[in-house]
């Protein structure tokens, strides 16, 4: 694990603290889990963008993402990123 330190606007300092006492945890914790959010959430959009440029196949944004080949074309689904192939047909053609 390594050490980083970092300025914050004194509000984000304010709402950690706030969460640090709702979550019965620690700042290095709270900021820790805050972080790992964040990431998550960056390489989902990372991926869904990739996939909307054409940039990427399917399998290779499900691993930009962190996330399983299906989640990934449910959030396409959601998103409205024309990817020639839908949940629906997959769900289609597994059953067959």
């Amino acid at each position: 694990m390594k050490v980083i330190t970092a300025r914050i606007a004194d509000e984000h300092f304010k709402d950690l603290k706030i969460i640090e006492k709702e979550e019965q945890a620690d700042r290095a914790e709270v900021i820790r889990r805050l972080l790992d959010d964040a990431i998550k959430r960056w390489k989902i959009k990372k991926a869904l963008d990739l996939l909307r440029e054409h940039k990427v196949t399917l399998r290779k944004a499900a691993s930009v993402a962190g996330i399983s080949y299906i989640e990934i074309l449910d959030l396409a689904s959601k998103h409205k990123i024309d990817i020639g192939y839908s949940l629906e047909e997959l769900e289609r053609n597994t059953r067959n």
